[in-house]
């Protein structure tokens, strides 16, 4: 039996730092990588687990840290 999976199981990553540090830092595989419909900003598909929203949450803690982001 297969399971359907809706778009909350995906986490769609715009962002080339948060890539890099997935993909090249944490060496995640995304699933396929594409470009937005409307504007055409490139993206990379991740499917969600617990993995992914660890390595999400250090990511935020990191920029929290670094004052790059906001809370």
């Amino acid at each position: 039996m297969s399971t359907i999976q809706n778009q909350s199981d995906y986490f769609f990553c715009y962002s080339r730092n948060l890539y890099s540090f997935l993909k090249l830092g944490k060496s995640v595989k995304y699933i396929c990588t594409g470009l937005h419909e409307k504007t055409l900003q490139q993206f990379w598909l991740f499917e969600r687990n617990d993995i992914l929203h660890e390595y999400l949450a250090e990511y935020k803690l990191r920029g929290l840290a670094k004052g790059v982001i906001e809370a």
